[in-house]
Formats: C-alpha cells, sequence, structure tokens
C-alpha cells in the first residue's frame, strides 16, 4: 500500500510538474510576442495614400511594439485582392496584419455583395486618420470653377475622362457621387484605372485625364507647386482657403472622406489587438508621427478596436445605401 501511495504522489508531482512547465512555457511565449518583424499588407500600390499612412505608421511604431514591420504591397480588385488573403489565408498569430483603408475595408464590401469575405470579417485594431480630399484640375484647364467644369460635361457627353485607383475607390466613388448630384448622367464622363491613387494623380500632371477626385496627400504638393488648380474639397482646408466646399457649392452629398488603419485576420487574440492599439496610440502622440502627418494634410483621428468597428460598420451602409441609389449594388 505504501509503495502505491509513493507511485501515485510521484505520478502527480509530475503532471503538476510538466503542468505548470507548460503554463509558464505559454506565459512566457505570450510575453515574448512580437518576437519577429511583423509583416503588414498594403492593398493598393506603393506611392499611393494607404501606402504613405501606412510607411509613416512602420516608421515609428519599432520603439512601442519592440519589433520592425514589413511593409508589402498587394494590390488587385480594389483593394479586395488583399482583404481576401488577409480574411481567408492568414493565421492569427500577430505576425501579419493588413493596412485598412476606406476602399478595401469599407467602398469595396459596400458595393459588391457578391465576394467571398464581408467588411466585419476582419480583426478591427485601429484607426488612425482621415484623408481630406480634394477635386482638382490641371493648373492650364480651361474649368477655373466647379460649375465650368460640370457644364461642359453636360454640352460634351462623353468627351472628359478621370482618373481613379480602381472601381471601388474614393477616387472613383467621389466622382460618381458628383454626378448624381449635379443631375448629369454617369456615362457623361469616363473613368480611367490605375493601381494607386498616386499613378491616378500623375495621370492627370501627364494630361492623360482631364480631372480628378482625390485624397489631399496626393494633391496639395501638386497644388502648391501650381501645376494642379483645387476645384472643391468637401471640407475647407486652411492652407486653401479660397477653395470652395462641397456645401458652398450646392453639393453636400460630396464629401467622401479617405481614412487610415490597422486590421489583422479574424480571430486575433485580445492581447495582440490591445498591444497593437496601444502601439499606435503611442505612436500618433509621438511628434515625428505627427509632423509627417501634418505634412501631407492628413488629419490624425484615432479610434480603438470597438469604435474603429462601429465606424466601419456605419461607413459600408452609407455607401451601400449610395450604390443602392445609384444602381450600382452587385447582388
Amino acid at each position: 500500500m505504501k509503495a502505491t501511495k509513493k507511485i501515485k504522489r510521484g505520478l502527480l508531482l509530475i503532471v503538476l510538474g510538466t503542468t505548470i512547465s507548460f503554463l509558464f512555457s505559454i506565459s512566457a511565449a505570450q510575453a515574448a510576442y512580437p518576437e519577429k518583424p511583423v509583416q503588414v499588407f498594403i492593398p493598393y500600390g506603393a506611392g499611393g495614400e494607404t501606402d504613405i499612412a501606412i510607411r509613416f505608421l512602420a516608421s515609428v511604431i519599432p520603439q512601442f511594439i519592440g519589433q520592425s514591420m514589413v511593409v508589402i504591397n498587394k494590390t488587385g480588385a480594389s483593394g479586395a485582392i488583399c482583404f481576401e488573403y488577409i480574411s481567408k489565408q492568414v493565421k492569427a498569430d500577430g505576425y501579419t496584419l493588413m493596412g485598412a483603408a476606406i476602399g478595401s475595408n469599407a467602398i469595396v464590401p459596400a458595393q459588391n455583395l457578391k465576394l467571398p469575405f464581408k467588411f466585419d470579417d476582419l480583426t478591427f485594431i485601429a484607426r488612425t486618420q482621415f484623408n481630406p480630399t480634394m477635386l482638382a484640375v490641371r493648373s492650364d484647364s480651361p474649368f477655373k470653377t466647379l460649375n465650368d467644369l460640370l457644364e461642359y460635361i453636360r454640352k460634351n457627353p462623353k468627351k472628359l475622362k478621370f482618373s481613379t485607383a480602381g472601381v471601388q475607390t474614393v477616387q472613383n466613388l467621389g466622382n460618381m457621387v458628383l454626378m448624381k448630384s449635379a443631375k448629369i448622367p454617369i456615362d457623361y464622363v469616363s473613368a480611367v484605372h490605375y493601381d494607386s491613387g498616386a499613378e491616378a494623380t500623375f495621370s492627370l500632371l501627364r494630361g492623360d485625364v482631364d480631372f480628378l477626385y482625390n485624397n489631399t496627400p496626393l494633391v496639395i504638393p501638386q497644388v502648391k507647386a501650381g501645376k494642379l488648380r483645387g476645384l472643391l474639397v468637401p471640407a475647407k482646408l486652411k492652407e486653401f482657403p479660397d477653395i470652395p466646399t462641397s456645401e458652398q457649392l450646392g453639393y453636400p452629398d460630396v464629401d467622401i472622406v479617405g481614412w487610415r488603419g490597422l486590421c489583422g485576420p479574424p480571430g486575433l487574440p485580445d492581447s495582440v489587438v490591445n498591444l497593437w492599439a496601444e502601439a499606435v496610440k503611442k505612436t500618433m502622440e509621438h511628434k515625428s508621427w505627427q509632423k509627417m502627418v501634418e505634412n501631407i494634410g492628413d488629419l490624425p483621428a484615432y479610434l480603438g478596436p470597438e469604435d474603429f468597428k462601429k465606424f466601419v460598420t456605419n461607413e459600408v451602409k452609407r455607401y451601400r445605401d449610395i450604390y443602392t441609389e445609384l444602381g450600382l449594388l452587385i447582388k
């Protein structure tokens, strides 16, 4: 009997020791995260506004996260290729994230109900900033005002072209809403699609298109350089007080404003989400990040995980309503 008790006691100690060792190993592994660089995929091309925003974040956040961020561009289908990859093929281990943007994370899933994913399939981490927008033409354009542009389009159907970063992007939707608000048939203008907002801007500078509606980080430098002329902004910009707002011009619905943030694959552990959300917040309080964002005309606009999800939910509803009204909902 005594020998049996000793054996049982010995086995119990082994089990307890193994369990404690296992728990300590889990704790150590969790505490060590991240142990290697974290990949962040961008749904648009290099040099675009989302790419710029995430690279700014990646230049500062390592001091708060303890590892570097490796930025990778994965383009296609207005951001849907990257979204599907992150939502369907990536492990929820915290080593692969996605730079979120209005196009890929709100406009695309709002319009296309046939996609193999929904907008909330990802894990929301944090929103970082707003990107004001502007409708612009070249400085040598005959269109001095928005009314000049719209009147020409009315009298000359299918003569003018605008550039976009894809069918389901700010650049495309902004112009659609403008045409609808001005009671001009959408097919009176033609869209020319590029891989990024930067390429869309360059196409206007080259003279390949006649106008564009784009995020200000890619337009402001060209307006300052005297190469482009702003005709409309959704909200007043302090740097350009003479450019009228959409409301002043009688088109209050033309207020599509870009935003950026950070998401992860579905099922991302709360500990990882909270770690990144806090690191993003600290990054946004850092003077170097604030200066970079200010220089491109963006506005800091932090939201944590839950509030970010609520915000995107409202965005998707808004754009789905717009596409439904335009008769462009894909279902």
